[in-house]
């Protein structure tokens, strides 16, 4: 496979006020006292995106750079972590309906999400990529009007509509699927994080000559 730059994308935690800041903190201390008096913290966290959030195949446990944030946040606050596997188009529903106190969950910050949740500072930057067979057109350009696959309720997927109106975009639940698609020739493309697409291809490499990367 062959990944294509596409843009940068500044990661967050999506919190309810009260884990957002001190200035929010006054006027939400029901929410932290809430979650203390009930002595668990719910997180929604990816499950089947790697290295963010996946199940270990040999304990069964989400593991992640996400979880361990979502570790360290409950060992700060004095509770215990329950993990919500969500995935990215359910991240906020389960934060508005209380189903999770808080997102921890590779969501990138942007203006529209911030009117209805609160972002903590950023902890990671990455760039959105493509993800081609091996031997694929290496500009962006030649996928105007492709098939592309992409992970629904993702910056990644709003970026394509705009980006190449000309393009079929197909959404998917997850990457997994969408990479299952790229496999069997349905899309001609995806597109996700460069981290995620890294971390999905080193957990499913099969052959290591089939995969390769560049740069334009």
């Amino acid at each position: 496979m062959t990944v294509l730059n596409f843009k940068k994308s500044t990661l967050s935690a999506g919190l309810f006020l009260a884990l957002t800041s001190i200035t929010t903190f006054a006027a939400h201390a029901d929410q932290l006292a809430d979650i203390k008096k009930a002595g668990v913290v719910k997180v929604a966290t990816f499950d089947s995106n790697p290295p963010f959030g996946s199940v270990d195949a040999k304990t069964h446990d989400i593991v992640g750079y996400d979880v361990d944030f979502a570790k360290a946040l409950a060992k700060t606050l004095g509770v215990k972590l329950q993990l919500v596997p969500t995935n990215p188009a359910n991240r906020i529903p389960l934060l508005q309906s209380g189903k999770a106190d808080l997102i921890v969950a590779d969501i990138t910050i942007t203006p529209e999400r911030a009117k209805v949740v609160d972002f903590s500072i950023p902890y990671f930057v990455t760039g959105q990529q493509f993800l081609v067979p091996a031997g694929s057109p290496d500009k962006l350009d030649a996928y105007a009007t492709a098939r592309i696959g992409a992970v629904k309720g993702t910056t990644g997927e709003q970026e394509l509509h705009n980006r190449f109106p000309q393009s079929r975009v197909l959404s998917y639940d997850d990457i997994p699927l969408a990479l299952s698609a790229l496999r069997n020739g349905n899309v001609q493309a995806i597109t996700q994080d460069s981290t995620i697409l890294a971390g999905l291809l080193d957990a499913r490499r099969t052959k290591p000559s089939t995969k390769s990367y560049l740069n334009c």
